[in-house]
């Protein structure tokens, strides 16, 4: 029986990766079924439209049998301040009636359980959205020592998506961070391809690395009470 200890319901920018990271490693009795929302690019404006379908589109779980929906987007979910991920989760749970949660609050709650003080954060954001991002970790009481957006014009394949940033680009622009004053390593977005490359750098960084895939697959399990310790995910998967 498909998804005996827990059923995820995700609502996601239009992109496969979440799907095909969670389906890959989460621990055997999950199992996860998946929305769409139309995105027109990660600029604050763009990521606006992106939001303004949450509502509409988590209304369509209502008494489907999950037990969690989650918002599956990073910048998606904290572009408009420091609570701005607990609005989401109300607009969900109004919706749908059941259970809510984002990547930006898995975030926050990763960083929590690893005690995280201070963060280097790697995007493929624009300028303006970083900002963002960083003044929401901030608010959040993070210090954010550097943050940078990848340059990802050479691999995209039209205005948004990200899925061609393989394994060597991540894994070369995440090494060359400044981690200087950091005592974790935050890889940001849900449309890159992360949890491959996790095991390697930890071990190349030498602090704890937390991914967006990651860590809302880390908090969505534990929200639905499985506590699965999952090899090669990151010192966050042996808490």
């Amino acid at each position: 029986m498909y998804g005996w200890r827990a059923k995820i319901g995700l609502i996601t920018p239009m992109s496969e990766n979440a799907e095909h990271a969670f389906h890959i490693y989460a621990p055997e009795g999950v199992s996860f079924a998946s929305m769409k929302i139309n995105f027109p690019g990660p600029t604050p404006e763009g990521l606006m439209i992106l939001t303004d379908q949450l509502e509409e589109t988590a209304a369509r779980y209502k008494g489907y049998d999950v037990d969690l929906v989650v918002f599956g987007c990073t910048s998606g979910s904290c572009i408009k301040g420091a609570n701005w991920d607990k609005e989401c989760i109300r607009r969900i749970e109004n919706a749908c009636n059941i259970p809510g949660l984002t990547t930006s609050t898995a975030v926050l709650e990763a960083f929590q359980a690893l005690g995280t003080k201070k963060a280097a954060v790697l995007t493929p954001y624009p300028e303006a959205t970083n900002e963002a991002e960083k003044k929401f970790l901030e608010d959040n009481g993070y210090e954010v020592t550097s943050i940078i957006g990848m340059d990802v014009s050479s691999i995209r394949r039209d205005g948004h998506k990200l899925e061609e940033a393989d394994e060597y680009f991540l894994y070369r622009n995440a090494i060359n961070m400044d981690l200087k004053g950091a005592d974790t390593f935050f890889l940001s977005c849900m449309g890159l391809t992360t949890m491959e490359i996790i095991d390697d750098l930890e071990t190349a960084l030498k602090i704890p690395v937390v991914t967006s895939h990651q860590a809302t697959l880390w908090s969505a399990l534990r929200h639905c009470r499985v506590g699965a310790k999952l090899p090669k995910m990151g010192r966050l998967f042996t808490l």
